[in-house]
């Protein structure tokens, strides 16, 4: 079996997540593929902001438990090699500056975005400009 490594987007983790997302279901689906070893996930540290920022602001019942798994989450996959984070550093700045240039991204989007383009892997979004804009970028 050989394992995949994509850039996930924010928006996959946090719907996997929130129930009530209308995007649960697929999330969830490729988080269960990242606990079965099918993915890892590249992630931009700045995603594990924003997955706390989301389930912050929508998550209607069990906010704090929701929180507290995330937290909890991202130490067991990054200790198991099932995540790999990565700084926001000068060189990758740099390139999410272009992206965002070029792709006329948002900033978060471009920083996502960049790392994919980094590391020559898909990136996985339900975010249609992000689809539009950004070539390497599939639902």
């Amino acid at each position: 079996m050989t394992t995949e490594r994509i850039v996930v987007d924010t928006c996959y983790i946090a719907a996997s997540f929130l129930e009530q997302d209308s995007h649960h279901q697929q999330g969830q689906e490729y988080t269960d593929a990242l606990e079965r070893g099918d993915y890892i996930f590249d992630l931009p540290m700045l995603v594990v902001v924003e997955v706390m920022a989301t389930i912050s602001r929508r998550a209607l019942l069990r906010r704090m438990a929701l929180l507290l798994t995330w937290r909890q989450n991202v130490i067991d996959w990054e200790r198991d090699g099932r995540i790999v984070l990565y700084p926001l550093d000068r060189d990758r700045m740099e390139r999410a500056a272009r992206v965002a240039q070029h792709s006329r991204l948002r900033g978060g989007d471009s920083v996502i975005a960049a790392l994919a383009e980094e590391l020559s892997v898909s990136l996985r979004t339900f975010d249609n400009d992000i689809l539009q804009k950004f070539q390497q970028a599939s639902e």
